[in-house]
């Protein structure tokens, strides 16, 4: 998939200013790009409405992002690249997902607060510039933030754009654009993170973290299909109770730094006193019924 930075309308960048010319603008940027499937759309960018620095009105960007959603007669996903914050665009009737700049935190309980926070319910959320490693304007990342923070994102049902950066945002690989001179550790912890959520239904699942909570001080994450499937994430070992519909389950902790092992636990009916084992350090517990594939 492809995102345009810069969108149709980029910053320091010579587009039109006139209303008529926007619009013949938009109609030929659609005609020449809007046939390949792979492509999301963008408003503006980056950071349009950035403090102090606003390069588009937040009128503009409405009136623009409705032309485009009327004209693409292909129907791709659209948004408009926002500051750090919340998504100002969030209810907007042209947006399709939103975009978010941040949170930048090693806090992964203010992390998953502020993705639920923002995230509209009917909307996919892209978080663009959350987990960008090696960036001077992000936290120093460890390699189990880097795991920790891909699951509450993944959680979060947020799609994540990661970043191997050394320097700031324009650098890549180590500082180079070069793909031989990436950290290809870093790389392999967060796909280790996708490819696991390839094995669960992801797509019939929904953030549920209001049905469950950890106890002593610990941290949990919810996806479930209500009656049907529920994932807890634990960012460390401990007990999770959750208020669960449909029972008995078939209880299957995961270790989280290694999705590969599954250790099967004792039926649950109500979901309460879940135990992770004592051993380890993150662990997810699926709940599913027997007639599912563990």
């Amino acid at each position: 998939m492809v995102f345009p930075f810069g969108g149709f309308f980029g910053r320091d960048t010579d587009f039109p200013r006139e209303p008529a010319q926007r619009s013949l603008y938009i109609r030929y940027t659609l005609a020449r790009l809007g046939a390949y499937w792979n492509i999301l759309l963008n408003v503006a960018g980056p950071e349009p409405l950035l403090k102090n620095k606003t390069y588009l009105t937040f009128d503009e960007i409405n009136s623009l992002g409705a032309e485009i959603r009327r004209l693409d007669v292909f129907g791709h996903p659209l948004t408009v690249h926002n500051p750090t914050g919340p998504d100002t665009f969030r209810d907007s009737q042209w947006s399709t997902f939103g975009t978010l700049q941040g949170p930048k935190t090693t806090d992964r309980a203010k992390l998953g607060d502020l993705l639920s926070r923002y995230h509209h319910p009917a909307k996919p959320l892209y978080a663009q510039e959350t987990l960008w490693s090696g960036n001077k304007n992000q936290p120093a990342y460890s390699d189990t933030d880097l795991r920790k923070h891909a699951f509450v994102l993944m959680m979060s049902a947020a799609v994540l754009n990661f970043a191997d950066n050394a320097g700031n945002s324009s650098t890549g690989f180590s500082g180079t654009l070069e793909p031989a001179d990436r950290n290809q550790s870093v790389h392999d912890i967060i796909k280790g993170v996708w490819d696991f959520f390839e094995t669960v239904p992801f797509q019939r699942m929904k953030p549920m973290n209001e049905i469950v909570e950890a106890v002593e001080g610990r941290h949990a994450w919810c996806l479930a299909e209500p009656g049907h499937e529920y994932l807890i994430y634990l960012e460390s070992r401990g007990v999770v109770n959750a208020r669960i519909e449909g029972g008995p389950y078939c209880v299957e902790w995961i270790n989280a730094q290694d999705t590969s092992q599954r250790r099967p636990a004792e039926m649950t009916v109500d979901g309460g006193n879940l135990r992770s084992p004592d051993d380890g350090d993150d662990w997810l517990v699926r709940l599913y019924h027997q007639t599912q594939s563990p």
